[in-house]
C-alpha cells in the first residue's frame, strides 16, 4: 500500500473530509519521504508557498501539481481540442446584447462571482461566456483517473429557470444520475471529463457541463478542489481510499512529477 499524503487550501472543509475519512495525512515539513502527494486545489502563490515550507515536496510525485490555469484559458483549450464550449472572451463586440451574457472570475469557487454582464470593455480578473439559453440541465461528472470511468458519479444541476447560473452559490441543487451508463448524453460527459482532465494534466476533478434540449454537452469549467455535499462524500472518500490502496508504482502512474 502506497504512502499517499495530502495537501489542500487552508481551511478546506473538503479535504479536511477526505482525511478524517480515509487516513490520508497531511504532507508536512518532517514528513519522511512519501510517495505521493494529492494536491486538493492548491494553485499559484498557495502552492508556491507550500512548496517553499514543504521542501521535501518538491521532490515528492504530486497528483495534479499542474493545476490552477484561468478557467478562461480551459475553456479555450478546449474549444481548440475540438470540445463544444460556450463562446467565451474578455470584451464583447458593440453589437453583443448584454442579456445574452454572464461575468464570470477567471479564477472562482462555488460560483461565486458569476452575475449579468454589465458592459463590454475588458475587466482585470473576469471575463465574458454567453449564456447556453436553452438549457436542460448542467452535469457535474466526478472524474478519477485511477477509477474506470464507467464507475465515474454524475449528478444533475438544476434551478429556476430565470437564473444566470445554478452553482450552490447561485441557489442550484444537485441530484444524482441514478443509470449514467443506459444514455448517450452521459456517455458523452465522461469522455469530455476524460479529454479535459488529460488536457489538464488532471488525475481528478469534477468536470462541469451544459446540456441543452438538443442534447449537446458544453464544457464550461474544471475544478481541482471540489466540494462535496452529502450527496457524493461517500464517493469521494471511497475514491481516494481506492488510491491509497494502490502500490507506489501504480500510483506514481497519475503523478505529475
Amino acid at each position: 500500500m502506497a504512502d499517499v499524503r495530502i495537501a489542500g487550501k487552508p481551511g478546506s472543509r473538503a479535504c479536511k473530509a477526505i482525511r478524517d475519512n480515509t487516513g490520508l495525512r497531511l504532507f508536512f515539513k518532517k514528513t519522511p519521504r512519501a510517495d505521493a502527494i494529492v494536491n486538493y486545489g492548491l494553485v499559484g502563490q498557495k502552492l508556491d508557498r507550500f512548496l517553499r515550507l514543504h521542501p521535501g515536496a518538491k521532490r515528492t510525485p504530486m497528483i495534479n501539481k499542474h493545476v490552477g490555469r484561468s478557467k478562461l484559458l480551459a475553456v479555450q483549450d478546449a474549444k481548440a481540442g475540438g470540445i463544444l464550449v460556450p463562446d467565451s472572451r474578455t470584451t464583447l463586440p458593440k453589437k453583443a446584447r448584454l442579456s445574452d451574457w454572464i461575468e464570470k472570475k477567471v479564477n472562482s469557487y462555488q460560483g461565486k462571482g458569476i452575475c449579468k454582464a454589465r458592459g463590454r470593455i475588458r475587466r482585470p480578473g473576469k471575463y465574458y461566456q454567453k449564456m447556453v439559453k436553452d438549457r436542460k440541465f448542467e452535469l457535474r461528472v466526478h472524474a478519477f483517473a485511477w477509477l474506470p470511468q464507467d464507475d465515474w458519479r454524475l449528478n444533475k444541476r438544476h434551478g429556476p429557470a430565470n437564473q444566470i447560473a445554478w452553482n450552490f452559490h447561485q441557489g442550484g441543487h444537485f441530484s444524482s444520475v441514478r443509470y449514467p451508463n443506459r444514455y448517450k448524453v452521459f456517455a458523452d460527459a465522461k469522455e469530455i471529463a476524460a479529454e479535459i482532465l488529460k488536457m489538464r494534466h488532471m488525475a481528478f476533478g469534477a468536470v462541469d457541463l451544459i446540456v441543452d434540449h438538443d442534447m449537446n454537452v458544453y464544457f464550461i469549467e474544471v475544478n481541482s478542489s471540489p466540494g462535496f455535499e452529502e450527496l457524493n462524500q461517500q464517493y469521494y472518500f471511497d475514491a481516494f481510499s481506492a488510491l491509497k490502496r494502490k502500490t507506489a508504482k501504480q500510483v506514481r502512474k497519475y503523478c505529475n512529477s
